[in-house]
Formats: C-alpha cells, sequence, structure tokens
C-alpha cells in the first residue's frame, strides 16, 4: 500500500512520466479531502492487456490511499476511437460491437480495482442525452487550432491520410467526461496528454477547478519497439494462461527487462533499481528476465502457477533441454501461425501446420501458439520447439 498524504505525491512522482500541475497536486493530497480520481477506457477490444493495467494500478494505489476511484467506460467515445498517436484513421466501431467489448471489462478491471469503492461510470449516460445544441456550444469553447496543431494529425497530413472530423471533436468529448464527473485528478498515459489537457481547460471555463493529471509511461509491446496495443498485436493480454504469459515475458528484447520490472511486474522502485545494478554489473539478462516474468505471472495467477509454469519453461527451453545445436532458421516476425511453421519447414502441409498449432505443439520461447494470433512476434534467437522434437532457434529476417 502507497504511504499517504504528502508521502503519497513521492510516490507517484517515482511512478509517472509527468505530473502536471504538481504544486496543486501536493496541496490537494495534503488536505483531508476524498479526491475524485478520473481514469477512463474506451472498449475497442474485448481484452485488457498489460499496458492498459499500468493506469488502472495507479488508479488502485489512489484508491488505496483513501481516494475515491472512478472509472470512465467510454461507451459513446469508443465509438469515435481515439486518434491518439494513430497513423490513419480507424475504422468506427458500433455500438453493439462496443458493447460485447464491454462486457469483460468490469471483471477484468475488478482483478486491480475494488469494485465495491469504484466510481463506475458510462459516459452514454451524457453524450446519449446531449442536444445537438448543447454540442455545439461545446465545441465553441475550443479553437480549430486545438486539433489542427496535434502532432498526429500533422503527421497524417503531410503524408496526405485524411483527418475525419468526427476524430477532430474526441479530444472535446474527453475534457467533457472530466466535467461531468467533476474530476479533482485524472490519469492517463502519454499518448492522452493533449486530450487530458483539454479537460483541465473545459473544466476551467465552465467553473471548475482544473484537475491535475498523472500520466503514466508506456509499456513497449512484445516487438519491443512500439507501445503495447492491440492494433499492433504486441499485448500480453490479461487473460492469458499463465504458462503464455510467462513465454511472451521471455520472449521480450533484453533492452525492455527494467521496463517490465517496473510497469508489468510493478516491482518497488528498490527492486527495480536492483535489476538495473544487476545488468549494469554483467549478470546474464536471461537470469533477471526469469525473474521478471515469474513477477509477472504471479501477479495475475499466482505464486504457484507461476513456479509451475517457470519450472515447465526451464524443462523446456533451459540451457540443458533446449539442444545446443538446434538449427538456425531465418524466419520474418509477424507470419500468420500457419505460414510460420511452414517457414521453419516443421512440417509438409498446412494442414499439418494447422493441427499442430490447434493442438497446442508449437510454441515460441515457452509460449503456445494459436491460431488465432494476427501474426507471430520473433526476437532474434528465440527459441522454438514443433512437436516433441523439433527445436529451432531463429535469425529474425529484417
Amino acid at each position: 500500500m502507497p504511504p499517504r498524504r504528502h508521502d503519497f505525491f513521492t510516490f507517484l512522482a517515482s511512478r509517472s512520466a509527468e505530473v502536471i500541475d504538481p504544486s496543486s497536486l501536493k496541496r490537494k493530497l495534503v488536505t483531508r479531502r476524498k479526491l475524485r480520481v478520473k481514469l477512463g477506457i474506451d472498449p475497442t477490444a474485448p481484452d485488457l492487456h498489460l499496458g492498459h493495467l499500468v493506469p488502472l494500478r495507479m488508479l488502485r494505489a489512489f484508491q488505496d490511499a483513501g481516494h475515491q476511484a472512478v472509472l470512465i467506460i467510454g461507451d459513446f467515445t469508443g465509438q469515435i476511437v481515439d486518434p491518439s498517436e494513430q497513423s490513419s484513421a480507424r475504422r468506427q466501431l458500433s455500438a453493439a460491437a462496443v458493447k460485447a467489448n464491454e462486457r469483460t471489462y468490469l471483471g477484468q478491471a475488478g482483478r486491480i480495482l475494488n469494485l465495491k469503492r469504484t466510481e463506475v461510470r458510462h459516459n452514454s449516460q451524457w453524450f446519449g442525452r446531449m442536444r445537438l445544441s448543447e454540442f455545439l456550444g461545446l465545441l465553441a469553447r475550443f479553437s480549430l487550432k486545438s486539433a489542427s496543431e496535434r502532432a498526429d494529425f500533422q503527421k497524417r497530413i503531410r503524408t496526405g491520410r485524411d483527418v475525419r472530423l468526427h476524430e477532430a471533436t474526441y479530444h472535446v468529448l474527453q475534457a467533457y467526461d472530466s466535467v461531468a464527473v467533476r474530476a479533482d485528478v485524472e490519469i492517463g498515459s502519454l499518448d492522452q496528454k493533449l486530450n487530458i489537457l483539454a479537460g483541465r481547460e473545459l473544466q476551467a471555463k465552465l467553473g471548475q477547478a482544473p484537475q491535475s493529471v498523472v500520466l503514466v509511461p508506456y509499456l513497449i509491446g512484445l516487438d519491443g519497439k512500439a507501445k503495447m496495443a492491440k492494433s499492433v498485436g504486441n499485448t500480453i493480454n490479461l487473460r492469458d494462461s499463465a504458462k503464455d504469459m510467462f513465454g511472451k515475458v521471455m520472449s521480450i528484447p533484453d533492452a525492455l527487462i527494467i521496463n517490465y520490472a517496473e510497469l508489468a511486474a510493478w516491482l518497488p522502485s528498490g527492486e527495480v533499481r536492483g535489476i538495473t545494478r544487476r545488468l549494469e554489473r554483467g549478470e546474464n539478462p536471461r537470469d533477471l528476465k526469469l525473474e521478471v516474468a515469474t513477477a509477472v505471472t504471479a501477479l495475475y495467477h499466482g505464486h504457484k502457477a507461476a513456479r509451475r509454469v517457470g519450472d515447465e519453461f526451464l524443462r523446456t527451453f533451459g540451457r540443458s533441454a533446449f539442444p545446443a545445436r538446434a538449427p538456425l532458421r531465418r524466419v520474418a516476425s509477424g507470419l500468420r501461425p500457419v505460414d510460420f511453421v511452414m517457414a521453419l519447414k516443421g512440417t509438409s502441409s498446412h494442414g499439418e501446420a494447422r493441427r499442430l498449432i490447434a493442438g497446442g505443439a508449437v510454441e515460441v520461447d515457452g509460449r503456445r501458439l494459436t491460431l488465432r494470433e494476427p501474426g507471430v512476434t520473433l526476437r532474434p534467437g528465440s527459441r522454438v520447439r514443433v512437436g516433441k522434437k523439433q527445436f529451432y532457434r531463429i535469425r529474425q529476417e529484417r
């Protein structure tokens, strides 16, 4: 449990990428008033991944410090799809699709938050009843400049891609969420900064005290390059099995060990510093990655399951179990699972490759492949098993 009041700000700063208006937040924290702390999530996919859980864990920290957690399910804004950091306009979702995705959200969020003490709101509650004249009145409080100067929109325009008008209103809608719930603090990831600042601006214009802002860093995805995101296909999902979760963490590039220790395993700062020092001293990154994978898996599946899948991983992929002379294969990352197995020459037919995958007989870095995956994420040196006797090492193509 994080410390309360003045010590709590130090905790927040250590876990944040940026705190906006820190002096105001400090003043709020030293009072005995219960702050209303907002986090919004748009249900654009049925699974929460570990990247989503970084702001959720920060919200839980506020909750444990005695403040009111306000979780906004963006069932209205989810139909628009947040344009932040997007290189092109994304397909709009129907209300039915968003509702279907939402069905599992609270159950997953409840593994982090105490839902009995969480105020859960849907922004369709206010946007579904809002008249066109009210919406136009909101738009009138922002200049076109606030949308046209966004770096992501500018990048699209330079490369000849469209920016749709509905996307240009997203920050206004998210800003009004803060007004509707009278937020004292908003939590979000770094790519949400412009949207959250719009909330501060709108609150001030409508006579509310501007919310303080806590921005959390990104969890980088399995590809080692982009922020973890469903659209990129580089995620570790909260509903992944213990074995798959462990294997996925073991597949990350060595450069991400600290990122995952801090944000995926949510280890205390002292432990993260210890892992950093051990890496600097030249300790085998694989051993440290095993510790982080165990910590992540234990967080969501329990210590017993983490130990079991860790032992299984070492039996299959440990130095003594994995053949030292396993054939080296050049295979591109991102291939569909069946095409990946064929590229390995692990089987002679697509049908056989499909049967092996469906039967859980194909593993990459200890993680079972499934036919549902859009692409197989690899790294140089990835270890692959096909069936009981075929082992390969990957030399990744560029």
